[in-house]
């Protein structure tokens, strides 16, 4: 293994313990942290911001750490000849649905930030709790954008796959 195998080794390693954290982090806080702080809001609203502000330095962090492996690696990948049309068409649905998720997270903090600075008592939905109001939370604000990078992980296991393919073609 020669030293450029071991740095993109490196590479793809950060690119994916970057992707886990922020997606894991974020299915965790959605699934677990965020529901036991509805029912508890005495003690689980304070506790929920905490960790909501400390997630938020996580996420900035693997941002970076994405976009600048994910360029590695698609260099790496792109200038070695070996990809085809497919692997090029799947990787470019999967840095536009990165950069909309990117984008996603600071509007989602922006609004955030608005409607807590603007929020005066409940702000109920008063939609319910019927399928379609659950899937439209579930789909929209941090629940979409996790959704989206579930997703991503997918186009990035297919992208594997398509690249060992191409490797066992030649």
């Amino acid at each position: 293994m020669s030293a450029t195998d071991v740095f993109i080794l490196i590479v793809r390693w950060l690119h994916l313990a970057a992707a886990a954290v922020w997606i894991g982090g974020s299915i965790f806080y959605l699934l677990v942290l965020r529901p036991a702080a509805r029912q508890h809001p005495e003690n689980g609203g304070p506790i929920a911001k905490s960790v909501a502000i400390r997630f938020r330095s996580l996420v900035d962090l693997s941002i970076v750490v994405l976009v600048a492996t994910g360029a590695i690696i698609t260099f790496n990948r792109l200038t070695g000849g070996t990809v085809g049309v497919s692997y090029v068409t799947v990787l470019g649905v999967k840095v536009a649905l990165s950069a909309w998720m990117f984008a996603a997270v600071q509007m989602e903090r922006r609004t955030a930030d608005v409607m807590s600075a603007y929020k005066t008592g409940d702000t109920g939905s008063g939609g319910g709790k019927g399928v379609f109001h659950l899937a439209r939370t579930a789909l929209s604000g941090y629940g979409g954008i996790t959704v989206i990078g579930i997703v991503i992980f997918l186009l990035s296991d297919a992208l594997k796959v398509l690249f060992e393919i191409a490797l066992a073609s030649d």
